[in-house]
């Protein structure tokens, strides 16, 4: 009697015949006991409902390696995804404590370009929020690159004026006025 008739002696033969390479392997990709004895369990339960649709003249080793191999890799996908997620939501609420903290810098970073007269506000615009030359503001606006050039100068000061009586400024707001200036 064959594996395909419901032979359980010929599924027990497989069985004892491959389960320790098959473990071996799979437990070289998983790095874990349990996981790696239910993957061999899923691959052999599935070697049994499909008895009778697989080809038994051909030798089922490479079959049943495939069958955990992919098992295996899905588990990994699966933790993978898992951690990610795990990762993904402690980050997501340290990120938004850090959004918090940005929007009030923004805020006072806001109200202190606020203050600029509206000349001074247009060449910080032009030069640091769009990232123009000097010579394109001064075109654009129809005054001298000198001009332009010290009018940034005045809003730098202005602007670390402000920050520095409205706000405790710390590391992460200096980075902040470094990169816009």
């Amino acid at each position: 009697m064959s594996l395909s008739a419901g032979c359980q002696s010929a599924f027990k033969s497989l069985y004892d015949r491959y389960h320790h390479a098959l473990y071996r392997k799979t437990f070289q990709i998983l790095q874990s006991t349990s996981e790696t004895e239910d993957i061999i369990q899923e691959a052999f339960i599935i070697l049994w409902e499909k008895r009778q649709e697989i080809d038994t003249e051909r030798p089922l080793g490479p079959w049943l390696f495939t069958v955990t191999f992919n098992r295996a890799l899905n588990s990994l996908k699966k933790k993978l995804r898992e951690k990610s997620k795990t990762a993904a939501a402690a980050e997501l609420q340290a990120s938004e404590e850090d959004l918090l903290l940005l929007e009030t810098r923004w805020q006072v970073l806001e109200a202190a370009i606020s203050q600029l007269s509206p000349q001074k506000k247009r060449v910080f615009q032009l030069c640091k929020m769009e990232g123009r030359t000097y010579e394109e503001t001064s075109q654009m606006m129809g005054i001298s690159r000198y001009t332009v050039k010290e009018y940034l100068g005045e809003v730098m000061h202005s602007i670390r004026e402000y920050v520095s009586k409205n706000m405790i400024v710390d590391t992460t707001m200096m980075l902040l006025l470094i990169y816009l200036f």
